[in-house]
């Protein structure tokens, strides 16, 4: 039924942009979920949808510290405080969960641990929140990496994915680039589920291919079919290409011999006909690569 609702009601579907009390959010006895904007709905409408669907408890985590409660009101409804000076820039540091975590308050001592000049946790919902990190001259650039998915999966027994954000200067742009970056790593991990760790610019590529048809995605897959099982080999150039083409840092990465790394390099611009060592042919054998590792249905 709650398809039918979406079908009906496509004109009214929140965007994320909206704040918490403009949207109506209902639910299914799947638990699956549609949000629609209350301006969009007539007082009967809205009537009728709630008594047909259950509004979800959404389990928000209250915050605790005046600084929380700040960054709550500033990301989750754009409140930007008068007169009140924040402390920028700052990076904003996404995460997702995947299984219950019981221990919320021990995550949040382990992650401030983890990121340097953390100032505040800001719960969305009940497995995913943002970390509002300090770029100030304490900060340390302390990037994601998969030792810190292993410690904390260890230590809470729950699945976690990152996105490190690009560096926030604006007070009038907070809101609104929270809300990208959000949707844009929901993108990305919904196009890639293997991946687990995202930094900066990276998401808009796997935001982009998420928004390509099923007959372009196969397109540029195809690209790809003389090297497709030859896993070393995909791996390979697609670190080359994230050490932005850096062949010594690649083969450094890799803990191979550099002459390894370019024999590799060479053979896949032999079997693909893509001379990676040319910025546009780099660009285009990154989205193919991204294409290729995609589990998206």
């Amino acid at each position: 039924m709650l398809d039918k609702v979406i079908q009906k009601y496509a004109y009214a579907i929140a965007d994320g942009s909206e704040k918490t009390v403009n949207v109506l959010t209902l639910q299914d006895e799947n638990g699956k979920r549609v949000s629609l904007k209350r301006d969009l709905l007539t007082g009967e409408e809205e009537s009728l949808l709630q008594t047909l669907f259950e509004e979800p408890a959404e389990q928000f985590i209250t915050p605790v510290s005046k600084t929380e409660r700040l960054w709550s009101g500033i990301l989750l409804e754009g409140e930007i405080p008068a007169g009140k000076a924040l402390s920028l820039p700052v990076r904003f540091i996404h995460f997702s969960l995947k299984g219950e975590l019981n221990d919320r308050e021990g995550f949040a001592e382990a992650v401030h641990s983890l990121f340097s000049s953390t100032e505040a946790i800001v719960w969305s919902g009940p497995a995913d929140g943002v970390l509002v990190q300090r770029l100030d001259g304490d900060f340390e650039d302390d990037r994601p990496d998969q030792r810190m998915l292993d410690a904390l999966t260890g230590d809470f027994y729950v699945q976690i994915s990152f996105f490190a954000g690009t560096p926030q200067t604006e007070p009038g742009l907070l809101f609104e680039h929270y809300r990208l970056e959000k949707k844009m790593f929901e993108a990305a991990r919904s196009y890639s589920p293997s991946q687990h760790v995202f930094f900066e610019r990276e998401v808009l590529a796997h935001w982009l291919l998420s928004s390509l048809g099923k007959e372009t995605e196969l397109i540029l897959k195809k690209q790809l079919d003389n090297v497709r099982e030859d896993y070393d080999l995909l791996h390979s150039v697609r670190v080359y290409l994230e050490c932005n083409m850096n062949t010594s840092m690649a083969a450094k990465k890799m803990f191979v011999h550099r002459n390894t790394l370019q024999y590799r390099v060479e053979k896949f611009i032999e079997k693909t006909s893509l001379d990676i060592k040319q910025f546009p042919n780099a660009v285009a054998a990154y989205l193919m690569l991204l294409a290729l590792k995609s589990k998206k249905k």
